[in-house]
């Protein structure tokens, strides 16, 4: 995955991070991953939407761990929920 920017949205007391990003096998192709948060900043919800719709799409671990990276060098600091 290739991601170009992470930005933090609150939006009615919940907390969204946005990560725009490309698959690699898919150079042409523009998604956003919205990632619900918690106040602890454990991401609650993973979604993936292309042009405005949810792609149903379920993260592998190894993408998810990719992203949190990605949002920690842009400062801001979550993690995934411990089962």
């Amino acid at each position: 995955m290739i991601m170009d920017y992470c930005e933090q949205e609150i939006s009615e007391g919940q907390t969204f991070i946005h990560i725009g990003l490309q698959f690699e096998d898919e150079p042409d192709s523009l998604y956003v991953a919205e990632l619900e948060v918690d106040e602890q900043g454990v991401v609650k919800h993973w979604q993936l939407f292309f042009n405005g719709f949810d792609c149903k799409y379920n993260f592998r671990p190894t993408e998810k761990e990719e992203m949190i990276h990605y949002a920690a060098q842009q400062g801001i600091s979550i993690r995934e929920e411990q089962e």
